[in-house]
């Protein structure tokens, strides 16, 4: 957020679902990591997070699992301050992947919302969240995206029924690209970023 900071939120404290959280610690732009941040919004876990806005100043959290998969979202401030719940846009599900694109947009996909999917949500610079488009590429779980190429973005690995090394690009326009056969060894719940 803030164009040059960080935040951590939400996630799991301990085993079973009564221990989620919601929680959050700013990060700044020396890389120190504050305290706890009392929660806001609903406690959930296995959720993910991007960037938006002009120059990505912005954030949001979205969707997850609480007591069942949600599609709930929480926009993040530029001076970090975490927005309550916006009623879920989409159909809810966790072990998901996100990330930023165009430079002021963002991007849900794939994961899990009952059965393994692919469908994807687009974020608007305004951090308003579309409707489900349908899947386009192999339907997986516990993937990870990262933006490329000063605007585009990009799928890759995560969890078919067996481990994948599978991406997906996606264009300066949102549109997800079918499968890229993998390169490198296939894996599952990693995460990516991107540097210059």
């Amino acid at each position: 957020y803030g164009g040059d900071k960080g935040l951590f939120g939400y996630g799991l404290n301990g085993g079973g679902a009564t221990t989620n959280m919601s929680v959050t610690n700013k990060v700044s732009t020396s890389g120190v990591i504050a305290s706890d941040t009392s929660g806001v919004g609903t406690a959930r876990r296995t959720l993910t997070a991007c960037s938006y806005g002009t120059n990505l100043d912005k954030g949001i959290f979205g969707f997850g699992y609480s007591t069942t998969t949600v599609s709930i979202t929480n926009l993040v401030s530029n001076t970090g301050v975490v927005a309550t719940d916006t009623t879920g846009v989409g159909t809810g599900k966790f072990y998901l992947g996100a990330c930023s694109y165009a430079g002021d947009k963002g991007i849900f996909g794939f994961g899990n919302d009952g059965s393994i999917t692919s469908d994807t949500n687009l974020v608007s610079n305004t951090g308003v969240v579309a409707t489900d488009t349908t899947g386009v590429g192999t339907a997986r779980q516990r993937v990870a995206a990262t933006q490329y190429g000063g605007g585009k973005a990009l799928f890759g690995y995560g969890h078919t029924g067996s481990v994948s090394s599978l991406t997906n690009l996606v264009s300066g326009t949102g549109v997800v690209a079918a499968d890229t056969t993998g390169v490198g060894t296939a894996r599952a719940g990693l995460a990516a970023c991107s540097f210059n």
